[in-house]
């Protein structure tokens, strides 16, 4: 009976392993969570928007910035505005994109995350976004309004590089605007003042979104009346891009807003062509 328990004092005075098995397990999971939860990691949406972010900054210095002002879309250039109102105007040119980055950085770092990105799913990330884009490229042809959605007076006169760089700002920007920023303001207020269960604010928030989204887009045509098939557009464009952030998150829809306006941009003629 000495014995036996004598035992039992010396296995329990061992340091127990048991921190180190669970942060292995913890690691394990992490890096097996299937493509769905692992494309919504901010560390694997900050890898795959990285190249978009950097086409976009170097275009803007390049080609897009000029004497005459800076051809942009107006969810970018809201930030920009917001950033000169803090006296930020001397540096505000690349704020928005550090800003992007900054967001995923933090939100990495508040996860308590391993600093692992699985390029696989970076990859297929791409693929997702793609196809994507199909649908909404079949909703623009039924409505037979096949221009991208910037916004900007003389789309068509700008080099392909210049119009693929402005499609990939409406993507980046225009979902940091529209679905990050204003989907979760919305839905918090509806959550906290009004005391809506979380799926029926979202919902809402969504839907007031895309509403917003339409309103900020060019919705009258060549004689001045407002085309209800580009309001149907840009409003089931705002309904479908809200539902991806939610479901899908940022990266996933950032991309696909981006790929359906690049794929749009390079469908239109060039000048000398029309």
């Amino acid at each position: 009976m000495f014995h036996s328990m004598s035992e039992r004092g010396r296995k329990t005075s061992r340091p127990a392993p048991a921190n180190t098995a669970e942060g292995g397990s913890s690691l394990s999971n992490y890096v097996s969570q299937g493509y769905l939860d692992a494309s919504r990691r901010p560390l694997e949406i900050l890898f795959f928007l990285l190249p978009f972010i950097a086409l976009y900054e170097y275009e803007l210095v390049r080609v897009l910035r000029s004497a005459d002002g800076l051809v942009t879309n107006g969810a970018h250039l809201a930030i920009l505005r917001l950033f000169d109102a803090f006296g930020l105007d001397a540096v505000a040119l690349s704020l928005p994109g550090l800003l992007l980055v900054a967001i995923f950085l933090v939100q990495h770092v508040l996860s308590r995350s391993p600093w692992i990105v699985d390029l696989s799913v970076v990859a297929r990330m791409f693929g997702e976004s793609a196809g994507l884009a199909v649908p909404l490229l079949v909703f623009a042809a039924l409505l037979e309004r096949m221009t991208p959605t910037a916004g900007i007076d003389d789309f068509s006169a700008l080099p392909l590089a210049a119009r693929i760089a402005v499609s990939i700002g409406a993507g980046l920007y225009e979902e940091l605007v529209f679905r990050m920023a204003l989907i979760g303001v919305l839905a918090f207020a509806l959550v906290e003042l009004l005391k809506l269960q979380k799926p029926i604010a979202v919902a809402v928030a969504i839907g007031l979104s895309s509403l917003a989204f339409a309103a900020y887009h060019p919705l009258r045509d060549a004689t001045g009346a407002v085309s209800p098939q580009r309001f149907i557009f840009f409003l089931g464009g705002g309904l479908y891009f809200g539902i991806l952030y939610v479901h899908r998150g940022f990266g996933i829809a950032a991309a696909t807003h981006a790929l359906f306006d690049i794929a749009t941009a390079m469908l239109i003629p060039p000048p000398d062509a029309v």
